[in-house]
């Protein structure tokens, strides 16, 4: 971005240089109303990207708890999870504060039944149920998320999980 500034203001210079030699008015040249418009669109952009950023960052944890519960096996939930199921995708998507997230998280984790978790799950569960609800960051809530992750057990995944994997805990290892 800053080369691309730096590209047009050096070709805003250059055509008021060219305008003065040739008698023709600076300012209204149309090379530098271009570059201008150029300049302000680049900013506008950027502007836009950083938003999007934040607004990403902020759900990221829900919209991956989403992504999540879509790749569990029905078979590995509660019935009354599976019902409201469509339910807990869209708020999970929408949430976008720690604490409504820690509720979903939860949620999730209760929704899961005792077969679905490794053998491992049963000595850090209270720990992990702790430290989900004293959260107060989302890069704390990915912890949880991982955690929990790494406690399911594979057979309760969908096929497409391993494919999915690595993207998931792309994104997941990116929230701060």
């Amino acid at each position: 971005m800053k080369f691309k500034l730096f590209s047009t203001a050096v070709l805003s210079v250059t055509t008021m240089a060219l305008s003065a030699q040739l008698g023709m008015p600076a300012s209204v040249t149309g090379a530098e109303q271009n570059a201008q418009k150029a300049t302000t669109q680049t900013q506008t952009n950027a502007s836009q990207a950083a938003a999007k950023a934040e607004a990403s960052a902020k759900s990221s944890v829900g919209s991956l708890l989403s992504q999540l519960s879509g790749q569990i096996s029905p078979s590995a939930l509660t019935d009354e999870f599976n019902k409201g199921k469509s339910a807990f995708q869209s708020q999970a998507n929408a949430a976008t504060d720690v604490k409504t997230t820690s509720g979903l998280l939860q949620k999730l984790e209760a929704g899961l039944k005792s077969p679905a978790f490794a053998a491992a799950w049963a000595k850090v569960k209270d720990k992990w149920l702790t430290n989900t609800k004293a959260a107060t960051t989302n890069s704390q809530l990915a912890n949880s998320l991982k955690q929990l992750v790494d406690n399911i057990d594979p057979k309760s995944l969908s096929a497409t999980w391993d494919k999915v994997k690595p993207g998931f805990e792309s994104a997941l290892s990116k929230i701060k």
